[in-house]
């Protein structure tokens, strides 16, 4: 191989998405994972130095090795080409890989272990109005094996707050309608319960009724949660996607992504008096500072109802 030839990091990329799949991490970290890496492996093959840039690595580490500053402009490109989210998150990403290849003692040190992340600004996702919430349900009325599932799928995400693949990626026994909790498995392989009231039990319920004929066979615990129309194979991801900006566009309101059911399920949650540990436990966080930031753009109209029922002047008539 030519010493002009850049550096191909492929092998191992493959090598660290088996170390993941033996992790048994969720396919959504291992999707994400795995873009991060195929991304800086296609940069550094194509990679043109700026001006009196370092150029392209033609081996792992050393002098000619993948340095810091290829990660830097890497990242910056990203960040300059599509979002700063996109930027940071690559970063977590490939701050892992680095990691990894020192644990398993193919680099010495990783090029990203002083390197800090992109910034990230603070972003306030909108929680989704009452009033759209009905006109989006009111679109699923009725009995057809779509609109059961349809329904089934929009209160699921509202009553649980639960993550896109958290809800979407799922089996039959991980639904326990009499319990009414779905077991998921969230960030970092933690599994969790997410329950959900009886409204939405009852929704499940239709939709599953509907699915065994929609399937022509019993439901089977093995079998995926949610089933396409058409191809009658399991939801994507990107089908509940679709399915939501359909729904929308439907119902005549603006385009809904998934994540702003989790954030209007924690705002819906502390107007209503919510134990903050209890909603820890069901979003899956760690970290109290998650709890300022759902639900966030509506903290104004929270303040305004806490003082409506804690004035201190109305409390002195």
């Amino acid at each position: 191989m030519s010493d002009r030839t850049p550096y191909d990091i492929g092998p191992l990329a493959s090598s660290w998405a088996r170390s993941l799949r033996a992790r048994n991490l969720s396919a959504n970290t291992q999707r994400i994972y795995a873009r991060a890496a195929n991304d800086l492996r296609a940069f550094l093959l194509a990679y043109e130095p700026e001006d009196d840039g370092r150029p392209a690595p033609t081996e792992l580490e050393g002098e000619h090795g993948v340095h810091r500053e290829h990660l830097e402009v890497h990242l910056t490109r990203l960040r300059e080409r599509t979002s700063a989210g996109n930027a940071h998150q690559h970063f977590r990403s490939l701050k892992t890989f680095f990691n990894w290849l020192v644990d398993e003692e193919e680099m010495d040190r990783s090029p990203m272990r002083t390197m800090k992340a992109p910034a990230l600004p603070e972003v306030e996702v909108p929680v989704i109005p009452e009033d759209a919430l009905k006109r989006l349900l009111a679109t699923c009325k009725g009995t057809s094996f779509q609109q059961r599932r349809d329904t089934a799928l929009l209160m699921m995400f509202l009553d649980t707050g639960g993550r896109l693949a958290e809800v979407t990626e799922r089996m039959q026994v991980a639904l326990d309608l009499d319990l009414m909790v779905l077991h998921v498995q969230g960030k970092g392989g933690r599994a969790r319960p997410l329950p959900f009231g009886r409204s939405t039990a009852v929704a499940m319920d239709r939709y599953l009724r509907a699915l065994g004929k929609h399937l022509g066979r019993p439901v089977e615990p093995g079998d995926a949660l949610w089933f396409g129309v058409k191809s009658k194979a399991p939801l994507t991801i990107w089908g509940v996607g679709t399915m939501i900006e359909r729904r929308c566009k439907e119902a005549g309101i603006p385009h809904i992504h998934p994540h702003q059911f989790r954030h209007t399920f924690a705002h819906l949650w502390k107007v209503n008096g919510g134990n903050e540990d209890a909603l820890m436990r069901i979003m899956g966080w760690r970290s109290r500072q998650m709890l300022s930031r759902y639900g966030a753009s509506a903290g104004e109209e929270r303040a305004r109802q806490q003082h409506r029922d804690l004035s201190p002047g109305d409390r002195l008539k």
